[in-house]
Formats: structure tokens, C-alpha cells, sequence
């Protein structure tokens, strides 16, 4: 009798919930689906994508650069074509004009990791050969976009701090100014852009 209480048990517990297999299966399969969502969630473009969308077109750029505090400016003239590639995710650019009286071309490649919770830059040119890295994040406005990184320093074999401002002025203007970090930790702007959109005839 006793026997037959546990069997019944056991029958009507499986009825229930269903067998083991089935209820691996289903926890299982609903483990698949939260990591779907995840990682649908980290591929999905989103807002943050939605601003890089700014950038898109054909831009005129003014720019100066200062080697060291007090200097006078070197001053250059600069064209650019950005668009976004891969569904939206990312922001390609490439630029043509002078540094240091040299002819030079550069490319840029902008995104926002999802994951992070941060925009990604990196850029090469033909005035290295390194490949630089920031990151950072948007104020409050939406308008701003601050990143930071830690390049090699080649003059003098080390690293230096730098931020990148890039700074939303209007619908056809926006600004990009970049600092180092000075040995005695104070900032120096090296490089101020305004770049204005051309407008197409």
C-alpha cells in the first residue's frame, strides 16, 4: 500500500510539471531566449546610434594646432565624407587635408558598444602608423560628446592622456577640440576644428 502511495505520487507529480526530459528541455529552451535578448539587445542600434546619424555627409573643416602652449597656430583647411556602415552601427569618416604644412588623410570609425554603455572612436592616418583609441559618453544635453584614451607618446617614448570634445553647434556645424594631459597634469588644447557642412549644389 505504501508502495503504491509513492508510485501515485510520483505519477500524478510528472502529470504535473512533466517529465525530467521535458523540463530540462523547457528551461533549456527558455535560457536560449534570455541569452537571444541579450544579445539582441546588445545589436540593436539604438538612440545613441541615432546621434552618430549627425555626422553623416560632406564637411569643410578649419582647424589649428598648437604644438606647445603660447605658440602661435598652424593653420589648415580640411575636407571630409562621413556615412554610416553596417545597419546603422557605425560611423565611418574619412578626411583629406594639411598637417604641419604636409599633405594627409585619415580615417575614423565611431560607434556606441551597447554593452559599455559608451561611444568607441578609433583612427588611423598617414601620419603613423599606430592606431588610436578613445571612449566616452554623451552630457546631458546630447549635444556633447567627451572621450578620452591613452596614446603612445612618440616624441618621448611614453604615454600621454588625451580628450576628444566634439561639441554639436548647430544642424550644419559642430566643433572638435583636443587636449593632452601636460606632465605637471594640466591640460593643453593641441587641436581646435570647426567643421561646417557642404552644402550639396
Amino acid at each position: 500500500m505504501k508502495i503504491f502511495k509513492h508510485l501515485l505520487v510520483s505519477v500524478l507529480v510528472l502529470a504535473f510539471v512533466g517529465s525530467p526530459v521535458t523540463v530540462f528541455a523547457q528551461q533549456q529552451s527558455e535560457d536560449e531566449q534570455k541569452m537571444m535578448k541579450l544579445w539582441m539587445e546588445y545589436a540593436t542600434p539604438g538612440e545613441n546610434h541615432k546621434y552618430l546619424e549627425y555626422f553623416v555627409g560632406k564637411w569643410e573643416a578649419s582647424a589649428k594646432m598648437w604644438q606647445k602652449p603660447g605658440d602661435e597656430p598652424m593653420v589648415s583647411k580640411n575636407v571630409g565624407k562621413t556615412e554610416m556602415i553596417l545597419g546603422g552601427r557605425y560611423l565611418k569618416s574619412y578626411y583629406k587635408g594639411e598637417m604641419m604644412g604636409k599633405p594627409t588623410e585619415g580615417i575614423g570609425l565611431t560607434g556606441y558598444d551597447n554593452f559599455k554603455k559608451k561611444f568607441i572612436s578609433i583612427w588611423i592616418d598617414d601620419m603613423g602608423t599606430g592606431i588610436y583609441m578613445t571612449s566616452g559618453t554623451l552630457d546631458e544635453t546630447g549635444k556633447v560628446r567627451t572621450e578620452t584614451g591613452i596614446w603612445d607618446d612618440v616624441m618621448t617614448g611614453g604615454k600621454s592622456k588625451v580628450k576628444l570634445v566634439s561639441k554639436i553647434i548647430d544642424k550644419n556645424k559642430y566643433s572638435f577640440d583636443m587636449y593632452y594631459t601636460q606632465p605637471d597634469g594640466k591640460e593643453f588644447k593641441t587641436m581646435e576644428m570647426i567643421f561646417t557642412r557642404k552644402q550639396e549644389k
